[in-house]
C-alpha cells in the first residue's frame, strides 16, 4: 500500500469511529430519554412516593436522577443525592471487608468462627464448633429465614453483642449447609469478626477502607446520623388501607446485614469497585480473587418457573453477600435490599460493564426490578417489554390468593366456641429465652399482645383458645395478621402462648411476675 493509501485509510478509518462514537451516543441519550419517560410512569402506576435511579456504564455513572418526593404531603423532590436505606445491599459490603482481610492474610473463608469470636454459642454444639466464616455468608447454617429478627426490628436497646450472646437459643431448622434459609443474624456475626481481627468497629472500618477511599462520602451506616442530614428520603407503608410515612427502622443492631444509607451516586462508586475487578479509579481496593469468589455461586438455587419462563434463566444461586444467576444469557450478579417502607436493587452486567441502582421509599414493591430489568433490555439490545405491567399482573394475582387463603381461614373457623377462660385471665408477663419478655394485658374491654413497638398487635377470639393478632404497626414482609393460642396446664391455668412472627415462638407464662 502506498503512503497515500495508508493515510486516506486512517482518515477513514477516523472518520468511521468518530461517526460511531456520536452514533453510540445518539442512541444512548434516546435510549435514556425513553428509559426516563417509562421510569415515572411505572412511579405513578405503582404509587410510590420516591424513586431514584442510577446506571454505571463502561466504568462511568451516565444516568442519574430521582422522582417524586422525599416524603407525602411535602414538595422536596427525590434528586441523586437523597438518602436511602439500601438495607441488605449491605451484605455485600460486609464480605467485601472480609474479602480485604482475607487479601492481607488474616483470615480465610473456610476459617472456624470460634477462632475469632471465641464467645458464639449456637443451638447446636456441633455447629457452633464447625460453621465457618463462608457460611455465615451463605445463608446455609441452617437457622430459619428471617429467625431472630424480632430481636432488632423494634428493639434498638438490643445491641449486637446482646443479640450474638441469645443465637444459642435459636433452634435451626434444616441440617447444617442443606438448606439455602435467608439469616440476617448470621451476617450480624461475620460483622463482628471485624473487630476482632483489627480492633476496629465494623462502622469504623467500613468508614475506613470503602466509604472513604470510594469517595461515598454522602454515605452511612447508622439512622443515628440521618437528623443531620438534608436530603433524605422517608419510608412509607400501607397502614389501615392508606400509604402513610413511618419511622425508619433501628437497624444498628444488626447493621453489618443491613444498616447503610446511601444515594445512587455512591453506590455508583460501590458498583464501578465490583465492575473493575476490585480497582476503583486507578486503585487496587480488592484483589480479583476476592471478587470472583463474592461473584462465584457458593450455594446453588433451584431456579424460579418466572424466571426461566422470561429471563431465560439456567442457573442461579448465592455468593457471598450476592445473588448470582444468568440473565438473558449474561451472568448477572444483584442484592436486594427491604427495611420497613423501603426497597432497593443494585444489578451488575460484569461482561457488559453494566450496573444498575433503583432506591424506593415505599414497601413492599417489585418495581425496583420492573425498572431493572427494561434498562438491561434497553442496554443487552433485547426487545422493549413492559415489565411494570408484568409486575403489577403478579401483584394483582398474588392479592387474589390472598383474598382465597382469607376465604379458607375463614371457612376453616370454629364457629360458636368461646375462651376457656375470662379474658382477663390470659392477661400477664410471658417469657421467652431467646425473644426475652413480652406482656398480654386488657385495653378498652380486649386483650392486647405487647412485645415491642413493632410487634404489639389486638386481640380478636378466632376459636377455642386461638386469638387472631391485628399488627398496629405491620412490618412489610411479615403477615398484617397472626395467630396466637393460649395453652392451659392441668390446673385450667394458662402455661403458655404461641405466637407467629416470621416463625412460630413459644412463651411461658411468668408467673413470678405477678
Amino acid at each position: 500500500m502506498h503512503r497515500r493509501d495508508r493515510i486516506i485509510a486512517k482518515i477513514m478509518l477516523l472518520i468511521f469511529v468518530l461517526w460511531a462514537g456520536i452514533s453510540t451516543g445518539q442512541t444512548t441519550d434516546a435510549t435514556l430519554r425513553a428509559l426516563d419517560e417509562y421510569i415515572e410512569k411505572a412511579r405513578q402506576d405503582w404509587e410510590i412516593p420516591g424513586v431514584a435511579v442510577g446506571i454505571v456504564k463502561d466504568d462511568a455513572l451516565i444516568f442519574a436522577k430521582g422522582y417524586g418526593v422525599r416524603e407525602m404531603g411535602k414538595e422536596t423532590r427525590v434528586d441523586e443525592h437523597t438518602l436511602f436505606a439500601v438495607a441488605s445491599n449491605t451484605k455485600a459490603f460486609t464480605a467485601s471487608m472480609l474479602g480485604m482481610l482475607v487479601d492481607e492474610g488474616k483470615l480465610e473463608w473456610d476459617d472456624r468462627v470460634v477462632d475469632y469470636i471465641d464467645d458464639l454459642q449456637l443451638y447446636d454444639p456441633y455447629v457452633t464448633r464447625e460453621i465457618d466464616v463462608r457460611d455465615l455468608l451463605t445463608h446455609r447454617g441452617g437457622l430459619p429465614t428471617f429467625g431472630g429478627d424480632h430481636l432488632w426490628i423494634g428493639a434498638p436497646e438490643n445491641s449486637r453483642e446482646e443479640i450474638m450472646a441469645r443465637l444459642r437459643f435459636l433452634k435451626p431448622t434444616a441440617p447444617f449447609r442443606t438448606r439455602y434459609q435467608y439469616q440476617n443474624l448470621m451476617f450480624m456475626v461475620a460483622g463482628q469478626i471485624i473487630p476482632e481481627i483489627t480492633g476496629k468497629s465494623w462502622d469504623d472500618f467500613i468508614l475506613e477502607r470503602i466509604f472513604e477511599p470510594l469517595g461515598m462520602d454522602e454515605s452511612n451506616s447508622s439512622i443515628l446520623v440521618l437528623p443531620e442530614e438534608d436530603n433524605v428520603a422517608t419510608p412509607h407503608e400501607v397502614v389501615d388501607g392508606k400509604r402513610v410515612p413511618i419511622a425508619y427502622d433501628n437497624v444498628n443492631g444488626i447493621a453489618p446485614a443491613g444498616g447503610i444509607n446511601s444515594n445512587i451516586v455512591d453506590m455508583a462508586q460501590w458498583m464501578r469497585l465490583h465492575l473493575g475487578s476490585g480497582v476503583y479509579e486507578g486503585r487496587q481496593i480488592l484483589s480479583p480473587e476476592v471478587i470472583r469468589d463474592a461473584h462465584s455461586i457458593q450455594f446453588p438455587l433451584q431456579v424460579s418457573d418466572f424466571n426461566e419462563d422470561h429471563f431465560g434463566t439456567r442457573f442461579s444461586g448465592y455468593g457471598l453477600g450476592w445473588s448470582i444467576s444468568d440473565y438473558r444469557g449474561y451472568k448477572m450478579i444483584s442484592h436486594g435490599g427491604g427495611l420497613s417502607g423501603m426497597i432497593s436493587l443494585q444489578t451488575l452486567i460484569p461482561e457488559e460493564n453494566l450496573g444498575v441502582i433503583v432506591l424506593t421509599n415505599f414497601a413492599p414493591n417489585s418495581l425496583t426490578r420492573a425498572v431493572t430489568y427494561r434498562i438491561l433490555d434497553a442496554f443487552l439490545g433485547e426487545p422493549e417489554q413492559d415489565w411494570s405491567g408484568v409486575y403489577l399482573e403478579r401483584r394483582k394475582q398474588a392479592e387474589l390468593r390472598e383474598q382465597k387463603n382469607e376465604e379458607e381461614l375463614l371457612a376453616q373457623r370454629v364457629k360458636g366456641t368461646r375462651p376457656s377462660l375470662p379474658l382477663k385471665d390470659y392477661a400477664g408477663w410471658y417469657f421467652d429465652e431467646l425473644s426475652g419478655e413480652a406482656e398480654v394485658r386488657m385495653e378498652d374491654g380486649n386483650l392486647l399482645f405487647d412485645y415491642n413497638p413493632r410487634h404489639i398487635g389486638d386481640l380478636e377470639h378466632w376459636h377455642h383458645d386461638t386469638f387472631r393478632v391485628t399488627w398496629r404497626h405491620p412490618i412489610f414482609d411479615m403477615a398484617p395478621k397472626s395467630f396466637l393460642t393460649f395453652y392451659l396446664d392441668e390446673r385450667g391455668k394458662v402455661a403458655t402462648l404461641r405466637i407467629h412472627f416470621y416463625d412460630p415462638i413459644c412463651f411461658q407464662r411468668n408467673t413470678e411476675t405477678e
